[in-house]
C-alpha cells in the first residue's frame, strides 16, 4: 500500500484537527473529493455539507474540492484526496457497493492516494462495517457488510467508550480480525503495516483477548497477512 488512510473517532473538527491538518498537507491544493453520502440526501442537504467541507478544508490549503453523491461510479483518475464523511454506516456502504466503489479505493490507495474516514468512513476503511451495529440502524436492507479493508486487518470502531470494550472483545473473537478503537478524540494514520496515534487520546487496539493504548504520536507495526 502506497498511500496513506486517515481515521477520525467521529468528535468532529475540534477533535480531529490534528488529523485534519495531516490530510490537507497530503492532500495539497488537491483535487480533494467529499462524500457525504452517509447522510440521508432526504434529510440532509448535500450542497450545505459541501459548504461546511469547503468551510473546514479551504482555510487548510485544499482549494479544488468536488463532490460525489452516489449517483453514479466515480472516476478517481487525478484525484489526489478522497474524504468520506460520517453518518450511517450502512447507507455509505449500500451506496459504495453500488458502484463496486471498493475495489477503486484499493487501487487508489495502492496508487498513492490518500483517503479519510470520519466515523461511518473510519467503519467502512476497516475490515468490516458490523463494528458499528451498535450504533447504527440497517434502514437500507445491507447484506454484504465486508469494508475496504485497508487498516492492516483491523475492523475499526468508532465513538469509542469505556463499556465498549466487551464487545470489541466479541466482534475480534468473532471475525478473527483485531480491532483499532477510536474515542472520539482519537485518530488514526495507517501507512502500509504502520499505525500512527494522532489527536488528544490514545488509540485502543484489541486482539486475542488482549487489550493495549498506543498513545498519541506512537506507532505500531501490523502484519495484515498474520491476522
Amino acid at each position: 500500500m502506497r498511500g496513506r488512510v486517515f481515521l477520525a473517532g467521529g468528535g468532529g473538527p475540534a477533535h480531529s484537527r490534528p488529523l485534519d491538518v495531516e490530510f490537507a498537507r497530503a492532500v495539497g491544493p488537491g483535487p480533494l473529493s467529499y462524500w457525504p453520502v452517509a447522510f440521508d440526501s432526504r434529510v440532509h442537504n448535500y450542497d450545505e455539507c459541501l459548504a461546511w467541507f469547503r468551510r473546514l478544508y479551504e482555510p487548510l490549503g485544499v482549494r479544488a474540492i468536488t463532490m460525489w453523491t452516489g449517483e453514479s461510479p466515480l472516476d478517481l483518475t487525478g484525484v489526489r484526496g478522497v474524504y468520506i464523511g460520517g453518518g450511517n454506516t450502512y447507507r455509505l456502504a449500500s451506496v459504495v457497493h453500488r458502484w463496486r466503489m471498493l475495489d477503486r479505493l484499493r487501487d487508489f490507495v495502492a496508487s498513492g492516494g490518500v483517503v479519510f474516514g470520519d466515523s461511518a468512513g473510519a467503519a467502512l476503511l476497516g475490515a468490516d462495517i458490523t463494528t458499528t451495529a451498535h450504533l447504527d440502524r440497517n434502514e437500507v436492507g445491507l447484506d454484504d457488510t465486508r469494508g475496504a479493508d485497508l487498516v492492516c486487518g483491523h475492523g475499526v470502531f468508532v465513538h469509542h467508550r469505556d463499556n465498549d470494550l466487551p464487545r470489541e472483545h466479541v466482534w475480534s473473537a468473532t471475525y478473527g480480525r483485531p480491532v483499532i478503537a477510536l474515542t472520539e478524540r482519537a485518530n488514526a494514520i495507517v501507512s502500509g503495516h504502520a499505525v500512527t496515534a494522532v489527536g488528544f487520546d490514545p488509540l485502543i487496539l484489541v486482539h486475542g483477548g488482549t487489550r493495549r493504548l498506543l498513545a498519541p504520536g506512537a506507532t505500531t507495526y501490523n502484519n495484515p497477512a498474520s491476522v
